[in-house]
């Protein structure tokens, strides 16, 4: 039937557990993030909105009610993700695990053995563990399979100091994703939730968007912890965190042998973030090349690192030496991609790194943050990604911040037309589309003025309504086809 989705394929939407928890019930005040954007440096600075996250939607105590609203969507998946702070409050780093290195010195391996296992249980925060299972529980109970991110930003602060980081201060071992023992202690945590809800979660992803993490934490310099503005510690950043991804991958298949479902066992992927590059003038060789070199840094280093080990520290598109490590590469059952603009690049001297020597113009059909809507650009990154790497596809975040409800309802049309097309026209794998995201939330350093809901909530009341564009989305996804 043309228009129609693949039996099964997966309806849902995504939230993150540092936008959306807080506001009801306990807070999670242990983490980078929630330190970040309090800070009043920050705030001086405007590098954070001011907003705080125990002012919002209160996911923690009411996901009753968004499954509810969820399911009445049409839905039949929900993508969401553990707060690694709830987990671990205390400090994991007294368990003593073997590490594994390589010739290189590079951490290869992590094993986690039963006495480790017991270890992290007794340090495990109970409270937030019988929550969590109740959460993951209550999204079968109303008929959707839970999608859940391990990694989906906030790091503990006994990991990460960013404020010590962003003022050059950080000891070693406080500077988050740029110490090694980030890795170790990430592998941990991974072990841990699988051998704790295993046996309700069986589609995980280990990590969100490396190339955001990284990027805006390490040289963009300002939106996110820590803050810093340096090429350097930026590629250490996507080197260690595209190295958790295997650290992960292992253990989880290692603690999570149930299935909770047709997915089941431990299905694991890793969550990426394409943007589609385009040169402001084709026939200029320098905007050209811009175009290519913002592919090859963004949309592709870090999957070459997890698929290939590849790891390219000095940019120049070739793998040599100890930049090989394909015995790095544990495996990854699936890619999920977070699209949401084009990015039409052009050439800019400024007198600093070549490399960087780009920048972006102004969006042609720009959302209320300036995102570049182009739905064309979904169904060109999936063909890619797939060409490329030969797994399953699922969009885990689309959307649009809109505030005004106004172009969301051609903005999910134009996008979901583009799945559909290369499912049907290209012969993509793709098993599920997740719209980024149920209800407005905070949208990190921005805070709750920017609006990528389907549905608001009252910030007093925590009330939700359903906007104008969730009916588009219910028809399509009840119907599985585009009407």
């Amino acid at each position: 039937m043309v228009g129609a989705f693949p039996e099964g394929f997966l309806w849902g939407v995504a939230v993150s557990s540092f936008q959306v928890e807080m506001g009801r019930g306990a807070v999670a005040d242990g983490s980078d993030w929630w330190v970040w954007v309090h800070d009043e440096e920050n705030k001086r600075r405007r590098w954070v909105s001011g907003d705080s996250p125990e002012d919002g939607p209160g996911f923690w105590e009411l996901y009753r009610q968004d499954y509810k609203l969820a399911r009445g969507l049409g839905c039949n998946a929900f993508r969401l993700s553990l707060d690694w702070t709830r987990v671990f409050s205390a400090s994991t780093k007294g368990v003593a695990v073997e590490v594994h290195r390589d010739r290189h010195g590079n951490i290869e391996k992590v094993r986690v053995d039963d006495r480790a296992m017991r270890e992290l249980a007794k340090l495990a925060d109970k409270a937030s563990v019988r929550r969590y299972r109740q959460i993951f529980s209550e999204c079968r109970v109303q008929g959707m399979e839970p999608m859940v991110t391990l990694y989906h930003w906030p790091i503990p602060l006994w990991l990460h100091d960013p404020i010590a980081t962003r003022d050059g201060v950080a000891s070693l071992g406080k500077r988050g994703w740029l110490d090694e023992e980030t890795l170790v202690e990430f592998a941990k945590y991974c072990a841990y939730a699988a051998h704790a809800f295993g046996d309700l979660v069986d589609l995980w992803g280990t990590i969100n968007e490396v190339k955001i993490v990284s990027d805006h934490g390490f040289l963009d310099g300002g939106e996110f912890p820590p803050g810093l503005n340096d090429f350097k510690a930026f590629m250490v950043a996507m080197r260690h965190l595209s190295m958790a991804h295997g650290l992960a991958y292992e253990q989880v298949k290692r603690w999570d042998q149930a299935s909770a479902g047709p997915h089941g066992p431990s299905n694991v992927g890793i969550v990426t973030v394409l943007h589609y590059h385009e040169p402001i003038d084709p026939s200029s060789e320098a905007d050209v090349k811009a175009a290519m070199f913002n592919d090859y840094l963004f949309n592709e280093w870090s999957l070459n690192a997890v698929f290939r080990g590849d790891y390219d520290m000095d940019v120049d598109g070739l793998v040599e030496g100890d930049e090989a490590l394909p015995h790095l590469v544990k495996g990854c059952d699936w890619i999920g991609v977070n699209y949401y603009m084009r990015r039409r690049v052009m050439h800019e001297a400024k007198g600093g790194d070549p490399r960087l020597d780009f920048a972006f113009a102004p969006a042609a059909d720009p959302s209320d943050i300036g995102f570049d809507t182009f739905p064309e650009g979904l169904r060109w990154v999936c063909d890619w990604v797939y060409s490329r790497y030969r797994r399953p596809i699922y969009v885990t975040e689309n959307g649009i911040a809109d505030a005004s409800d106004s172009m969301r309802e051609r903005y999910l049309l134009g996008h979901l037309d583009a799945v559909q097309r290369a499912i049907e026209m290209d012969g993509v794998p793709v098993r599920g589309y997740f719209h980024w995201s149920l209800i407005d939330n905070l949208e990190w350093s921005s805070g709750y003025k920017v609006r990528f809901g389907l549905c608001s909530v009252d910030a007093v009341t925590k009330r939700r309504t359903p906007k104008a564009s969730a009916t588009v989305f219910k028809r399509i996804a009840e119907a599985n086809m585009l009407t």
